[in-house]
Formats: C-alpha cells, sequence, structure tokens
C-alpha cells in the first residue's frame, strides 16, 4: 500500500467516524508513523507505507481520542508542545490570551494560573526572556508535561503545584494570566473534549463561573499595584465575568476578541472595593 493509498483509506474511515478535517488527520497520522512531516507525506503519495503499523493509531482516532494525545504533541505559536492524556491540549483561541498579556507586559514578573502544558507560562518566557515567569497547577500530571516541555524549549519557568495562591504566600505579579475552567457541568460537548480532557481543567461548576469567583475574590493580594489580571472566557461569557470581577471591586480594562469575533479575553486591575 502506498502512502496516498492509506491516506485515502484513512481520511474515509475518519469521516464515517464524523470527524471533519479528514483528510488533514489522517495525514498526520500518517506522518507520525513514518516519524516525518506532513509535507513529506504530500510530497512522497507512491512511497511505501505499513497499514498495519497505523491501524491502532487509526482506530483511536476512530472512537474520538484526540488527535494531539495520539501523535503526543500540538502546535502553539509556533512552537511545539507535548501533551498527554490528563493534561488540557492547546487551543489556538488561548494564543490571543497571550498576544493581549505581552501586550501589556513591562518588566514582570509573571504567574499562569492553571498552566496545564505550560504553553502560556513558557511562550511568555520565550517571547520575553528577561522577564521571570512562574507557572502553576494543582495536578502533578500537568506540571511534569510542562517541566519537560519548559526543557525541551529551553525555558527557564519556576513550576509550583498549588490550588490557587495557598503555596505562593508574599509574592506580587505584575501579570497574572489564566485559562481557567469555563464548562457549565451540564454543557454539551464534542466526544473529544467530554470524554478524554481532564474535568478539572474543563468544569466550574452550575454554570461555569465557579473558578472566576475564586479568582475574583482571592487575587487581588498578589497583584502588583499597577499590575493586571487576563482571562480566557468562553463564548458569551465576557459579560457575566465582567459583572462578577467588578462587583468584587476590580476594574475592567479590556476585552479582546479571538480569530472568529468571540470576546475571548477580559482584563482587570485592581481598584479595591468602596
Amino acid at each position: 500500500m502506498t502512502v496516498q493509498e492509506w491516506v485515502r483509506e484513512a481520511a474515509a474511515r475518519l469521516q464515517s467516524a464524523g470527524i471533519e478535517s479528514a483528510k488533514l488527520e489522517a495525514q498526520v497520522l500518517a506522518a507520525h508513523v513514518l516519524n516525518t512531516n506532513r509535507t513529506w507525506i504530500l510530497t512522497h503519495p507512491t512511497e511505501e507505507f505499513y497499514d498495519l503499523a497505523a491501524e491502532t493509531l487509526l482506530q483511536r482516532r476512530e472512537g474520538r481520542e484526540p488527535l494531539a494525545y495520539i501523535v503526543g504533541r500540538r502546535e502553539f505559536f509556533g512552537r511545539m508542545f507535548r501533551v498527554r492524556p490528563g493534561v488540557l491540549i492547546p487551543r489556538q483561541e488561548t494564543e490571543t490570551l497571550l498576544e493581549a498579556a505581552l501586550a501589556s507586559l513591562e518588566s514582570g514578573p509573571i504567574l499562569d494560573i492553571g498552566t496545564g502544558s505550560g504553553c502560556l507560562a513558557i511562550t511568555l518566557k520565550l517571547e520575553r526572556p528577561e522577564v521571570n515567569v512562574t507557572g502553576l497547577d494543582i495536578s502533578p500530571i500537568a506540571l511534569d508535561v510542562a517541566s519537560g516541555n519548559a526543557e525541551s524549549l529551553g525555558a527557564e519557568v519556576d513550576w509550583v503545584q498549588s490550588d490557587l495562591f495557598e503555596c505562593i504566600r508574599g509574592r506580587h505579579f505584575e501579570i497574572i494570566v489564566s485559562n481557567p475552567p469555563y464548562i457549565g457541568i451540564a454543557e454539551p460537548l464534542i466526544p473529544e473534549v467530554r470524554d478524554f480532557e481532564p474535568g478539572s481543567a474543563l468544569f466550574a461548576g452550575k454554570d461555569g463561573l465557579d473558578f472566576y469567583r475564586r479568582l475574583a475574590s482571592e487575587t487581588a493580594p498578589y497583584l502588583a499595584p499597577d499590575g493586571r489580571i487576563f482571562l480566557e472566557v468562553g463564548h458569551e461569557q465576557s459579560d457575566a465575568v465582567k459583572v462578577l470581577f467588578i462587583e468584587h471591586g476590580w476594574k475592567h480594562e479590556t476585552t479582546v476578541r479571538d480569530l472568529s469575533g468571540s470576546e475571548r479575553v477580559v482584563s482587570f486591575s485592581w481598584r479595591g472595593l468602596a
């Protein structure tokens, strides 16, 4: 069987399984099996391909396991990050959060709450090497993956296992960023997310706002006087998050839309309760 033949058959199976970008994902799987890249797959269609070596991976994707978990990586801001089950997969929309924080950043330090794969903390450090960056997560699995990504990408980030601020008392940050859990427990999700990604990184109570409530009430003592917190928010959540933070004494600073036009990032400064 040639590469082209396998990609064609795999794409048909993936399409039947309900996967939208079936051909592209078949090409990515083929490249993973051959330890090459998608460009090579496209330019070597008649090379021999051993379909038995790819069958298990193809069946996993047919079962709607995320492609990133199968191949073990996902691109974020032009860099490749390792991922594994138990760690949230980086999303393109989170690059909006990264860019908003970078635009406001002066000299640091920075705290990334719920760092997951480390994509935000590591990218912030690589884009601004002079700034001290701390990545925080409650999950030891996430921190293990994040520290491995930092090592492979050459980023010096401080990693802290903590439930929010309990292990970083006495520290103050110019910028705090977070892509927190923001999905309501009854919200419908695609199988890739619902059945495979870690619930602790996805769900935040009935309305999806529980983690924002904690951030609104607990963050102020850890922010520098002129600092800001930047938050990724879910679709149509920005107004609710603004109201929540303003009620806790915060001043709304900016709202940033992602490439699809959704209000994806909100930022606040601390003004104190009247």
